[in-house]
Protein backbone atom coordinates (compact mmCIF):
# COMPACT_ATOMS: atom_id res chain seq x y z
CA UNK A 1 0.00 0.00 0.00
CA UNK A 2 1.38 3.70 -1.18
CA UNK A 3 1.45 6.49 1.18
CA UNK A 4 -1.20 7.90 -0.57
CA UNK A 5 -3.39 4.79 -0.34
CA UNK A 6 -2.45 4.84 3.42
CA UNK A 7 -3.81 8.32 3.78
CA UNK A 8 -7.15 7.17 2.11
CA UNK A 9 -7.93 4.54 4.40
CA UNK A 10 -7.18 6.71 7.10
CA UNK A 11 -9.30 9.45 5.97
CA UNK A 12 -12.07 6.69 5.84
CA UNK A 13 -11.68 5.41 8.67
CA UNK A 14 -12.49 9.03 10.42
CA UNK A 15 -15.18 9.41 8.79
CA UNK A 16 -17.18 6.08 9.75
CA UNK A 17 -15.78 7.15 13.13
CA UNK A 18 -17.59 10.36 13.77
CA UNK A 19 -19.84 11.99 16.26
CA UNK A 20 -22.63 9.84 16.76
CA UNK A 21 -20.59 6.63 16.29
CA UNK A 22 -18.56 7.50 19.22
CA UNK A 23 -21.47 8.28 21.01
CA UNK A 24 -22.74 5.29 21.15
CA UNK A 25 -19.85 3.59 21.51
CA UNK A 26 -19.22 5.52 24.67
CA UNK A 27 -23.10 4.35 25.53
CA UNK A 28 -22.58 0.66 24.92
CA UNK A 29 -22.30 -1.79 27.75
CA UNK A 30 -20.28 -4.47 26.00
CA UNK A 31 -17.75 -2.04 25.72
CA UNK A 32 -17.73 -1.04 29.54
CA UNK A 33 -17.66 -5.19 29.95
CA UNK A 34 -14.92 -5.66 27.38
CA UNK A 35 -12.81 -2.89 29.43
CA UNK A 36 -12.91 -4.62 32.76
CA UNK A 37 -11.76 -8.07 31.33
CA UNK A 38 -9.37 -6.47 29.40
CA UNK A 39 -7.93 -4.58 32.38
CA UNK A 40 -8.63 -7.64 34.87
CA UNK A 41 -6.52 -10.14 32.50
CA UNK A 42 -3.55 -7.37 31.99
CA UNK A 43 -3.19 -6.86 35.24
CA UNK A 44 -3.16 -10.06 36.75
CA UNK A 45 -0.73 -11.41 33.80
CA UNK A 46 1.91 -13.52 34.87
CA UNK A 47 4.93 -12.09 33.61
CA UNK A 48 7.20 -14.50 35.57
CA UNK A 49 6.27 -16.99 33.17
CA UNK A 50 4.95 -14.78 29.57
CA UNK A 51 4.95 -17.85 27.24
CA UNK A 52 3.22 -20.11 29.28
CA UNK A 53 -0.40 -19.69 27.99
CA UNK A 54 -3.99 -20.93 28.59
CA UNK A 55 -4.94 -23.65 26.79
CA UNK A 56 -8.47 -23.55 24.48
CA UNK A 57 -9.97 -26.28 26.97
CA UNK A 58 -9.08 -23.54 29.83
CA UNK A 59 -10.60 -20.37 28.09
CA UNK A 60 -13.83 -22.47 26.95
CA UNK A 61 -16.04 -20.93 29.93
CA UNK A 62 -18.40 -18.10 28.82
CA UNK A 63 -17.98 -15.18 31.02
CA UNK A 64 -20.35 -13.52 32.57
CA UNK A 65 -24.75 -13.60 33.49
CA UNK A 66 -26.13 -11.59 30.04
CA UNK A 67 -29.13 -11.20 32.15
CA UNK A 68 -27.31 -8.33 34.19
CA UNK A 69 -25.65 -4.68 33.40
CA UNK A 70 -22.12 -5.41 32.51
CA UNK A 71 -23.03 -9.01 32.61
CA UNK A 72 -22.56 -8.52 36.34
CA UNK A 73 -19.33 -7.61 36.28
CA UNK A 74 -17.77 -4.26 38.40
CA UNK A 75 -14.64 -2.20 38.72
CA UNK A 76 -14.75 -2.74 42.48
CA UNK A 77 -15.77 -6.45 42.12
CA UNK A 78 -13.74 -8.22 39.36
CA UNK A 79 -10.51 -5.70 39.20
CA UNK A 80 -7.43 -5.95 41.84
CA UNK A 81 -7.80 -4.19 44.86
CA UNK A 82 -5.42 -1.04 44.24
CA UNK A 83 -3.85 -0.50 47.48
CA UNK A 84 -2.84 -4.71 48.09
CA UNK A 85 -2.06 -5.03 44.11
CA UNK A 86 1.40 -5.19 44.17
CA UNK A 87 1.53 -7.58 47.02
CA UNK A 88 -0.81 -10.00 45.24
CA UNK A 89 1.27 -9.61 42.11
CA UNK A 90 4.37 -8.80 42.64
CA UNK A 91 5.84 -9.47 39.06
CA UNK A 92 3.55 -7.01 37.80
CA UNK A 93 5.14 -3.96 35.83
CA UNK A 94 1.59 -2.27 36.37
CA UNK A 95 2.87 0.26 39.43
CA UNK A 96 3.50 4.13 40.04
CA UNK A 97 6.61 5.13 38.04
CA UNK A 98 5.83 3.69 34.68
CA UNK A 99 5.11 4.79 31.15
CA UNK A 100 2.12 3.17 29.59
CA UNK A 101 0.88 3.83 26.15
CA UNK A 102 -2.84 2.75 25.06
CA UNK A 103 -2.19 2.52 20.75
CA UNK A 104 -5.73 2.94 19.43
CA UNK A 105 -7.07 4.68 22.56
CA UNK A 106 -10.40 5.27 21.40
CA UNK A 107 -12.06 7.62 23.88
CA UNK A 108 -10.08 6.01 26.72
CA UNK A 109 -12.39 3.59 28.67
CA UNK A 110 -9.96 1.30 28.89
CA UNK A 111 -7.40 3.58 29.65
CA UNK A 112 -8.85 5.65 32.72
CA UNK A 113 -9.18 1.99 34.44
CA UNK A 114 -5.07 2.06 35.15
CA UNK A 115 -5.56 5.02 36.89
CA UNK A 116 -5.60 3.62 40.18
CA UNK A 117 -2.54 1.15 39.80
CA UNK A 118 -0.27 4.01 38.53
CA UNK A 119 -0.67 6.75 40.71
CA UNK A 120 0.58 6.96 44.51
CA UNK A 121 4.46 6.97 44.08
CA UNK A 122 7.17 8.23 41.53
CA UNK A 123 5.39 10.15 38.44
CA UNK A 124 3.67 7.98 35.60
CA UNK A 125 3.17 8.60 32.64
CA UNK A 126 -0.32 7.30 30.75
CA UNK A 127 -0.70 8.04 27.48
CA UNK A 128 -3.61 7.10 24.62
CA UNK A 129 -3.02 7.48 20.97
CA UNK A 130 -5.43 7.74 18.39
CA UNK A 131 -6.05 9.08 14.85
CA UNK A 132 -9.24 10.30 15.13
CA UNK A 133 -9.88 13.64 16.94
CA UNK A 134 -13.58 12.73 18.56
CA UNK A 135 -12.44 9.98 19.73
CA UNK A 136 -9.84 11.99 21.70
CA UNK A 137 -12.08 14.72 22.92
CA UNK A 138 -13.94 12.36 25.16
CA UNK A 139 -10.44 10.88 25.94
CA UNK A 140 -9.28 14.32 27.22
CA UNK A 141 -12.49 15.07 29.26
CA UNK A 142 -11.52 11.69 31.04
CA UNK A 143 -8.00 12.30 32.13
CA UNK A 144 -9.28 15.66 32.98
CA UNK A 145 -10.41 14.13 35.69
CA UNK A 146 -7.49 13.06 36.86
CA UNK A 147 -4.67 15.79 37.13
CA UNK A 148 -2.71 14.69 39.51
CA UNK A 149 1.19 15.86 40.23
CA UNK A 150 2.19 12.21 40.18
CA UNK A 151 0.36 11.02 36.60
CA UNK A 152 0.78 12.70 33.44
CA UNK A 153 -2.07 11.41 31.71
CA UNK A 154 -2.78 13.15 28.23
CA UNK A 155 -3.38 12.13 24.25
CA UNK A 156 -1.96 12.41 20.95
CA UNK A 157 -2.79 12.44 17.53
CA UNK A 158 -0.75 10.75 15.49
CA UNK A 159 -1.04 8.25 12.33
CA UNK A 160 2.54 6.16 13.45
CA UNK A 161 2.66 5.13 9.24
CA UNK A 162 2.56 8.35 8.08
CA UNK A 163 6.11 9.17 6.84
CA UNK A 164 5.33 13.09 7.33
CA UNK A 165 5.60 12.50 11.58
CA UNK A 166 8.37 9.97 11.59
CA UNK A 167 11.02 12.23 13.07
CA UNK A 168 8.74 13.58 15.50
CA UNK A 169 7.44 10.37 16.75
CA UNK A 170 10.93 8.94 16.93
CA UNK A 171 11.65 12.39 18.81
CA UNK A 172 8.94 11.78 21.26
CA UNK A 173 8.77 7.67 22.05
CA UNK A 174 11.37 6.24 20.80
CA UNK A 175 13.04 3.42 23.45
CA UNK A 176 10.24 5.30 26.07
CA UNK A 177 7.38 2.93 27.30
CA UNK A 178 7.40 0.50 29.79
CA UNK A 179 4.22 -1.25 28.48
CA UNK A 180 2.48 -0.48 25.38
CA UNK A 181 -1.11 -2.29 25.10
CA UNK A 182 -3.77 -2.21 22.02
CA UNK A 183 -7.54 -3.34 22.20
CA UNK A 184 -9.84 -4.78 19.66
CA UNK A 185 -8.41 -2.53 17.00
CA UNK A 186 -5.68 -4.70 14.85
CA UNK A 187 -8.58 -6.33 13.37
CA UNK A 188 -9.32 -2.69 11.83
CA UNK A 189 -6.19 -1.66 10.86
CA UNK A 190 -4.41 -2.46 6.88
CA UNK A 191 -0.73 -3.09 7.72
CA UNK A 192 -0.49 -3.95 10.68
CA UNK A 193 2.80 -5.72 10.90
CA UNK A 194 3.87 -2.11 9.81
CA UNK A 195 2.48 -0.49 12.66
CA UNK A 196 3.65 -3.89 15.18
CA UNK A 197 7.17 -2.81 14.20
CA UNK A 198 7.25 0.93 14.37
CA UNK A 199 5.48 0.11 18.10
CA UNK A 200 8.38 -1.90 19.12
CA UNK A 201 10.77 0.89 18.65
CA UNK A 202 8.86 2.78 21.40
CA UNK A 203 9.28 0.53 23.94
CA UNK A 204 12.38 0.69 25.85
CA UNK A 205 14.43 -2.64 26.42
CA UNK A 206 12.56 -5.02 27.94
CA UNK A 207 9.22 -3.29 27.55
CA UNK A 208 6.39 -5.14 26.66
CA UNK A 209 3.74 -5.13 24.08
CA UNK A 210 -0.32 -6.56 24.25
CA UNK A 211 -2.44 -7.15 21.09
CA UNK A 212 -5.61 -7.53 22.19
CA UNK A 213 -8.48 -8.64 20.06
CA UNK A 214 -11.36 -10.46 18.38
CA UNK A 215 -10.05 -14.08 17.98
CA UNK A 216 -12.44 -16.24 16.23
CA UNK A 217 -10.83 -19.94 16.27
CA UNK A 218 -8.22 -18.74 14.41
CA UNK A 219 -9.87 -17.64 11.51
CA UNK A 220 -8.35 -14.38 10.02
CA UNK A 221 -10.45 -13.66 7.06
CA UNK A 222 -10.81 -9.54 5.74
CA UNK A 223 -14.57 -8.65 5.23
CA UNK A 224 -16.11 -5.81 2.98
CA UNK A 225 -14.10 -3.05 0.83
CA UNK A 226 -10.90 -3.22 2.56
CA UNK A 227 -9.15 -0.07 0.55
CA UNK A 228 -10.68 2.60 1.35
CA UNK A 229 -13.22 1.41 4.39
CA UNK A 230 -12.91 0.58 8.00
CA UNK A 231 -11.37 -3.10 7.35
CA UNK A 232 -12.64 -5.61 9.70
CA UNK A 233 -11.63 -8.85 10.22
CA UNK A 234 -13.41 -12.10 11.84
CA UNK A 235 -10.57 -12.80 14.13
CA UNK A 236 -6.63 -12.69 14.15
CA UNK A 237 -4.97 -15.83 13.57
CA UNK A 238 -2.05 -16.98 16.07
CA UNK A 239 0.56 -17.73 14.02
CA UNK A 240 0.40 -14.54 12.00
CA UNK A 241 0.36 -12.22 15.28
CA UNK A 242 3.15 -14.45 16.67
CA UNK A 243 5.09 -13.95 13.08
CA UNK A 244 4.46 -10.27 13.33
CA UNK A 245 5.96 -10.07 17.18
CA UNK A 246 8.57 -11.85 16.39
CA UNK A 247 10.55 -11.90 13.06
CA UNK A 248 8.92 -8.78 11.90
CA UNK A 249 9.02 -6.58 14.88
CA UNK A 250 11.97 -8.77 16.63
CA UNK A 251 10.59 -8.99 20.05
CA UNK A 252 11.03 -12.14 22.35
CA UNK A 253 8.97 -13.89 25.05
CA UNK A 254 6.47 -13.82 22.23
CA UNK A 255 3.21 -15.54 22.81
CA UNK A 256 -0.67 -15.89 21.54
CA UNK A 257 -3.37 -16.98 23.14
CA UNK A 258 -7.30 -17.23 23.76
CA UNK A 259 -7.62 -15.49 26.88
CA UNK A 260 -10.96 -15.39 27.55
CA UNK A 261 -14.84 -15.57 25.93
CA UNK A 262 -17.62 -13.29 27.06
CA UNK A 263 -21.37 -12.41 26.60
CA UNK A 264 -22.15 -9.81 24.76
CA UNK A 265 -25.25 -8.03 22.90
CA UNK A 266 -24.67 -6.66 19.24
CA UNK A 267 -26.58 -5.15 16.83
CA UNK A 268 -26.13 -6.77 13.13
CA UNK A 269 -23.68 -5.08 11.28
CA UNK A 270 -21.41 -6.09 14.44
CA UNK A 271 -22.45 -9.59 13.99
CA UNK A 272 -21.95 -9.82 10.51
CA UNK A 273 -18.51 -8.21 10.44
CA UNK A 274 -16.77 -10.16 13.90
CA UNK A 275 -18.32 -13.54 14.46
CA UNK A 276 -17.67 -16.83 13.51
CA UNK A 277 -19.86 -19.12 11.09
CA UNK A 278 -21.36 -21.03 13.63
CA UNK A 279 -23.06 -17.30 15.13
CA UNK A 280 -23.72 -15.49 11.51
CA UNK A 281 -26.05 -18.90 10.79
CA UNK A 282 -27.67 -18.87 13.95
CA UNK A 283 -28.19 -15.01 12.96
CA UNK A 284 -29.31 -15.83 9.42
CA UNK A 285 -31.96 -18.55 10.74
CA UNK A 286 -33.25 -16.28 13.62
CA UNK A 287 -31.89 -18.54 16.29
CA UNK A 288 -30.38 -15.81 18.58
CA UNK A 289 -31.72 -14.19 21.46
CA UNK A 290 -32.56 -11.05 20.88
CA UNK A 291 -34.07 -7.22 22.12
CA UNK A 292 -33.77 -3.89 21.49
CA UNK A 293 -31.45 -1.43 22.69
CA UNK A 294 -31.90 2.03 22.27
CA UNK A 295 -34.12 1.58 19.64
CA UNK A 296 -32.09 -1.46 17.81
CA UNK A 297 -32.22 -4.90 17.88
CA UNK A 298 -29.15 -6.77 19.80
CA UNK A 299 -28.67 -10.14 19.16
CA UNK A 300 -26.52 -12.36 22.27
CA UNK A 301 -23.59 -13.58 21.03
CA UNK A 302 -20.22 -14.77 22.77
CA UNK A 303 -16.90 -13.31 21.46
CA UNK A 304 -13.42 -14.87 21.87
CA UNK A 305 -10.64 -12.23 22.22
CA UNK A 306 -6.98 -13.12 22.24
CA UNK A 307 -3.83 -11.71 23.70
CA UNK A 308 -0.62 -11.84 21.93
CA UNK A 309 2.56 -10.55 23.88
CA UNK A 310 6.33 -10.02 22.79
CA UNK A 311 9.05 -8.19 24.69
CA UNK A 312 11.63 -6.05 23.44
CA UNK A 313 14.94 -7.34 24.02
Amino acid sequence: MTQTEHQKVIAANNANFNEDFVKAYEKRDSQRILAILFVKYLLEYDFEHPTTRKSAAETEQILGDPNLETNGLSVAKDLPDPSTYLTKFPNSIFKPGMKLLDFACGSGIVTELFVPYLKGGERSELYGMDINSIFLEYFNKRASRHASFDLDFKSFQYDVLDQAVQDELDDKFANHFDAIFCTISYHHIHNYELVTKKLATFLRPGGWLFIIDFYNEDVETAKGDTSQAVQHMGGLKIDALNRTLGEIAGLVNVSSAREFRTYNWSPEHFIVNHSRQEILDKLSKGQLPSKVIDGEVNYLIDSSLIYAVGQRA
